[in-house]
This record gives C-alpha cells, structure tokens and sequence, in this order.
C-alpha cells in the first residue's frame, strides 16, 4: 500500500497528521510525508508553488488538512488515488471554481472522506456537508470543534479506520 500525507499550512500539522496516521491500521513505511518548500524558506506560503513540489503518482490512500485539501484537489493532473482523506477542508480559502472541485470529486467514483468541525472556522460542517450530499461516494463526517485543530487524533484515527474497511476492506488488509 502507498500512502501520501499532505499536512496543512503550518509545519505543527506535521507532527498532527502523523499522531493520525498512528491511529489507523495502515503500515507506518508505507507513509510518504510530504512537507511544503516554504517551511524551509522565508518565502510566502503559495499553494501553485507548493504543487509544482509534489510528487508525481498514483497513491492507494492521499490523507491531507486544512490548506493541503485544497492543493490535493488542485494537483490531480499530478496526483491520482484509490480513496482520499481530507480533514478540516479550509473551504473559506477556495475560490468559486475551486469550490467545483469538491463535488466533482463524485465523478471519479471513489470512496472520499470529509472529517469536518462543526464549527470549523474556515467551513463548518453544514456549509461542506451541503455541498457533498446526496453524493454516493463522498462522506461527510462532523466531528465537535471550533478551532480548526481536530485534536481527538485519536478518535479521528478510528473514523478513517471504520471508513476503510466499510469501503473495501480488502485493499488495506
């Protein structure tokens, strides 16, 4: 199995995702972390400069927060997947025409994943779950927060953990 980890805007979303990633099943070599340019410059944080720095390929699960939503959903001429994770979607940064790619996510037919706050500052769970429903692949699942920070990694580790096998256990036994 071949997983890509894209972390959210500030390099604490490192060490966030992985406490994730630790609470899932999934092989802890089979994890690439991907960490952004601009946390080793001075440079202004840019999401077209940072997905010029992404690798290139087919992963079998891309697991990303925050900002990191958005550059995966903006690089899959680059990057391509069998399911996709995205926790604390920052809708409020998208664009008109990047608010379409959400949703268009179901035209792939593939299993998605929303973890989203209830009151997340950047998109509640009402404003991202509103524009997912009724859509066979994509699940929407609100977990209690205001802040942005998903703290209960723990618990969002379980609901990943619960998507997967739900999905298609078979692929990541």
């Amino acid at each position: 199995m071949k997983i890509l980890a894209i972390p959210g805007k500030m390099p604490i979303t490192e060490q966030w995702l992985l406490k994730i990633l630790s609470a899932t099943n999934w092989n802890s070599s089979a994890i690439e972390m991907h960490r952004f340019k601009a946390w080793a410059s001075d440079e202004a944080f840019s999401v077209d400069q940072e997905i010029s720095y992404l690798p290139s390929g087919h992963y079998d699960v891309v697991i990303t927060k925050s900002i990191g939503c958005l550059i995966t959903l903006r690089a899959q001429n680059k990057i391509s997947w069998n399911r996709l994770v995205l926790i604390g979607v920052a809708w409020s940064l998208f664009s008109e025409s990047e608010r379409q790619l959400l949703a268009a996510l179901e035209e792939k037919a593939l299993p998605v994943l929303i973890i989203q706050e209830k009151h997340d500052p950047f998109g509640t769970y009402a404003e991202i779950s509103e524009q997912v429903k009724a859509k066979e692949y994509i699940r929407c699942i609100e977990v209690e927060g205001d802040r942005h920070q998903y703290t209960d990694t723990v618990a969002i580790g379980k609901l990943i953990n619960q998507w997967v096998n739900e999905t298609q256990p078979a692929v990541l036994s």
